[in-house]
């Protein structure tokens, strides 16, 4: 019985490694010289970002030690009122880069005390990129930039009120 919970466990937590590892499996058995390429892109791809990803472990590590659990929850709690849904949405602009380093970044912030809300409305405020503004307007114009970028900071945060007012719903009646 352990063991069926430890390897259902281990499932839930790894699914989408083992599933890469099943799909190499078939591919390798198929047409070994397709995946050994698919093997050596990934390799590429994944040496490429292997920096960029210890970096964001490291930021990782850093916010969970030196910035104090009273701080964030001050700044991006409920303490913080709606104060953190503007901090939220000014830090959502300024970020760059790939979601893979946003998310982790997102969820310990999340584990120091900061509201559902804000880190919905960092996420939904980092589609408009302040730094990309002057490469979209010299492609889209500076009418699409200027209205999509309003448009997206001021949903930002009422999508941030609806995400967390889904997320707090009693357990009982919240999706599985």
């Amino acid at each position: 019985m352990k063991l069926k919970g430890t390897l259902w466990t281990l499932l839930r937590s790894q699914w989408l490694l083992l599933l890469a590892i099943v799909l190499y499996g078939w591919a390798f058995s198929v047409t070994p010289d397709r995946a050994l390429e698919a093997l050596t892109v990934a390799g590429t791809s994944f040496s490429s970002v292997l920096l960029l990803i210890v970096a964001v472990m490291g930021l990782v590590g850093v916010i969970q030690v030196w910035i104090s659990r009273d701080l964030i929850s001050r700044l991006l709690g409920r303490q913080g009122g709606f104060r953190a849904f503007f901090i939220a949405a000014a830090c959502g602009t300024v970020l760059i880069g790939p979601a893979y380093i946003i998310f982790p970044l997102l969820m310990s912030i999340r584990a120091q005390g900061a509201r559902w809300g804000v880190i919905v409305t960092v996420l939904a405020a980092y589609a408009v990129k302040i730094p990309m503004i002057p490469l979209e307007v010299q492609y889209l114009g500076w009418g699409f930039s200027l209205t999509r970028s309003l448009l997206t900071i001021l949903f930002a945060i009422p999508i941030g009120l609806a995400v967390e007012a889904i997320m707090e719903r009693p357990a009982a009646i919240r999706p599985p």
